[in-house]
């Protein structure tokens, strides 16, 4: 399935998800752009392995701003360009935000900014979304191409390792699939940033239990 998409990848869980599931729903990847100081690895292998051949380009950085990364991605001609980079990195190179670049945000966007989001739209609404967004230079405030609903993980436990992971990438491939986007509507009376959730509000959310104990 040719859907017009290249993809910049980290060395992350997250970047192996995307990979993973774009290729089991048999989406055609233009290009592959990986950027790690980690020369050897088994993602590295697989990533070479992709039938397009001349598609993949590693870069032995760490830094999705480089000099280098940039040369290579202004040349990219794909409708949509995936970015998946490392936590809490920011992309700033002018060049590169140029081109169509999404992200796949764990939040309602506009409503749900910032990180580790999740818990507070677990504690304001019991809902999870996925926004997918056109990246700027500033966080998350670019234009909401599509966002998708999910129930709650069984184990909520699991959240902030695969299922954050998993419904991101889920959310691309039906971004992908789908014929109409799900756009939300912006609306500036609930714009808001959340910063990282304490590791004492994240307890209290997976497990309720523990306030009824304290």
């Amino acid at each position: 399935m040719h859907k017009n998409i290249s993809i910049i990848l980290a060395n992350t869980n997250r970047s192996k998800i995307y990979f993973n599931l774009l290729q089991k729903n048999n989406f055609f990847i233009d290009n592959i752009v990986f950027y790690s100081k980690t020369k050897n690895s088994l993602f590295i292998n697989l990533l070479k392995k992709y039938p397009n051949k001349g598609s993949f380009k590693f870069f032995n950085t760490d830094n999705i701003n480089s000099k280098f990364i940039e040369k290579y991605i202004i040349k990219i001609k794909s409708k949509y360009i995936l970015f998946s980079g490392y936590n809490a990195e920011l992309l700033i190179n002018k060049n590169i935000l140029k081109k169509n670049l999404i992200h796949c945000h764990p939040g309602l966007l506009p409503k749900y900014r910032g990180s580790t989001v999740i818990y507070y739209s677990l504690i304001e609404m019991r809902k999870i979304y996925v926004s997918i967004f056109n990246v700027t230079n500033n966080i998350d405030e670019g234009k909401v191409l599509f966002t998708k609903r999910f129930s709650l993980p069984k184990k909520m436990i699991d959240i902030e390792k695969n299922f954050d992971d998993q419904i991101r990438a889920k959310s691309l491939i039906f971004f992908l699939k789908s014929k109409k986007t799900k756009i939300i509507s912006k609306n500036n009376k609930y714009i808001n940033f959340y910063y990282i959730a304490h590791p004492i509000i994240r307890s209290i959310i997976l497990n309720p239990k523990l306030l009824l104990e304290s």
